[in-house]
């Protein structure tokens, strides 16, 4: 009977072990420097129209007049997650779905669905190509300024790598 019991709390310890370890970082994170600087002094409910960034915590996310709260959070490996969240902007709820990743530097690389999907129906909205005007011959031409492209491609990735990241506010009001 001692064994079951003694087998049975390891097991127990061992489970909360692992579940403790797969939750998101401890902490306080912002889409900006600027906004750790303001949360030293005021929370973001206080900061009302002064929230101009995002902020991240275990509970969820916060933004001016948004505010997304984590339903689950699923544990990738043990420096990124999956994260569902029920949201409310401006009087609308709906569901979304954030990945977080714990970068090199500390600081957080979050990509949210529903940045993802308006990023894309912009990008459909602006393709009002008719298939009148394509030229099929251009499919066939060496683009002369194909290693620019390259370079416009990287611009674009280091843009999303700033807008994607958080940092790690170390002195938060509470």
């Amino acid at each position: 009977m001692t064994r079951t019991a003694l087998l049975t709390l390891g097991v127990w310890l061992l489970g909360t072990g692992l579940a403790a370890a797969q939750g998101l970082p401890e902490g306080t994170f912002a889409s900006s420097k600027e906004g750790c600087a303001k949360l030293q002094s005021k929370t973001p409910a206080e900061l009302g129209e002064g929230l101009d960034f995002t902020v991240l915590s275990k509970t969820g996310v916060v933004g001016y007049l948004q505010r997304c709260d984590f339903v689950s959070v699923t544990a990738h490996n043990a420096t990124s997650w999956l994260a569902t969240a029920f949201c409310e902007e401006s009087g609308y709820s709906y569901p979304d779905l954030f990945a977080i990743a714990l970068k090199d530097n500390g600081e957080l690389s979050v990509t949210r669905l529903t940045s993802q999907q308006e990023t894309y129906e912009g990008a459909a909205d602006d393709s009002s190509a008719n298939a009148d005007d394509l030229d099929p011959s251009d499919a066939d031409r060496d683009d002369k300024a194909g290693t620019d492209k390259g370079a416009a491609t990287g611009d674009q990735s280091a843009d999303d790598d700033e807008q994607n990241a958080y940092v790690r506010c170390d002195h938060v009001k509470q």
